[in-house]
């Protein structure tokens, strides 16, 4: 080695002469300095690794969230109060979210259907659900692969009070009528699916007044009121908002809502409470995802649709059609939830 470092040196010499050196010439580091390097290099990589795993997933060279369309399944059919909200709802959030947003309506076993294939979907954020009170009950009186535990809450947007209408050529005036007549006979009430809201809040007025119905069971409102409105059924409990035209036309009479006061939008229609039955009940409606959803992507959803509640588009068209808007986080939306649970856990023990 001492040989090779002196003809290395008398090499250089005799090339620049006597005291030369090359500035922009480094000599080869020896043993300590390659070691040193080598440390200086491994502690680089090291921390350069640490920053990029701490770096969101854009910025390592995957699609940030949404990098494709993401779809909201609606468990009951199409014409609806949950598919026409969550349409109006959609069609401003997608602004935001620089995506499209596909409604996709998927019917069937009182919305068990729809909640069980949004369960089991992989929670990327890119499935929801429309998911509404039924999930409830449906996990309370069916047998069913999910619970309310297995979706993670994103945004509470409405709550309806229950809306009891009959058809127009019934003889029921008043809810005094109806009441009486159920006693005597069942009355043909038409719901929009086994243990919705509607139907759970039917068999509380049978358990508290004593009058019975028969039920005919479809596939959500827009069969549901068409059904009454063309005389088929008697009776139907639903949200103003998928009734309203129908009553304008003459073809169903409001006689009562399951609300604490008399509800600004039927200023003239009394409550049950009025009349002595102590019943407030009604349908509530959000917007959920599979459990184990990327809080990013919750986070993104989140600020998206409250975006769009808070927009002018969608209040001007949520007011037109009737539908009351709120607007509730993960949070309180997941205690509202399990709240609720609890609350028709003991409102179904007492109708056994």
């Amino acid at each position: 080695m001492q040989a090779r470092r002196k003809s290395a040196k008398v090499a250089g010499v005799a090339k620049g002469g006597a005291g030369f050196r090359n500035p922009g010439a480094k000599e080869l580091p020896g043993g300590e300095g390659m070691k040193k390097m080598g440390r200086v290099f491994w502690g680089v990589l090291l921390i350069g690794g640490l920053v990029l795993a701490a770096l969101p997933g854009e910025a390592r060279g995957q699609a940030a969230f949404p990098s494709k369309p993401v779809s909201i399944v609606v468990p009951f059919a199409a014409g609806g109060a949950v598919d026409t909200t969550i349409r109006i709802l959609s069609e401003e959030a997608e602004k935001g979210l620089g995506q499209k947003i596909l409604v996709i309506n998927k019917p069937g076993a009182g919305a068990a259907e729809g909640q069980g294939f949004v369960a089991r979907s992989k929670p990327d954020g890119y499935t929801l659900l429309a998911i509404t009170s039924s999930v409830v009950t449906n996990t309370l009186t069916k047998k069913v692969d999910f619970s309310i535990e297995s979706f993670d809450p994103i945004v509470l947007y409405c709550f309806d009070p229950e809306v009891m209408l009959v058809h127009s050529a019934t003889p029921f005036q008043k809810l005094e009528d109806m009441t009486d007549a159920g006693k005597k006979k069942p009355i043909l009430h038409a719901t929009p699916g086994h243990s919705t809201s509607h139907h759970v809040a039917a068999l509380i007025l049978e358990k508290k007044t004593g009058m019975k119905f028969k039920f005919i069971h479809t596939k959500g409102a827009g069969e549901q009121v068409p059904m009454v409105a063309g005389g088929h059924a008697e009776c139907m409990l639903a949200s103003w908002g998928e009734v309203r035209s129908m009553a304008e036309q003459g073809k169903i009479r409001v006689l009562g809502v399951m609300s604490e006061e008399r509800d600004p939008r039927l200023p003239n229609v009394p409550t049950y409470k009025e009349k002595n039955i102590p019943l407030v009940y009604g349908a509530w409606r959000g917007i959920a995802a599979p459990k184990g959803t990327p809080p990013e992507a919750l986070d993104r959803l989140l600020r998206v649709f409250r975006s769009a509640l808070d927009s002018k588009e969608v209040k001007e068209k949520f007011a037109k059609a009737e539908y009351p808007l709120m607007a509730k986080g993960p949070k309180e939306f997941q205690n509202y939830i399990r709240s609720d649970y609890e609350d028709v856990k003991q409102i179904l023990a007492m109708l056994k």
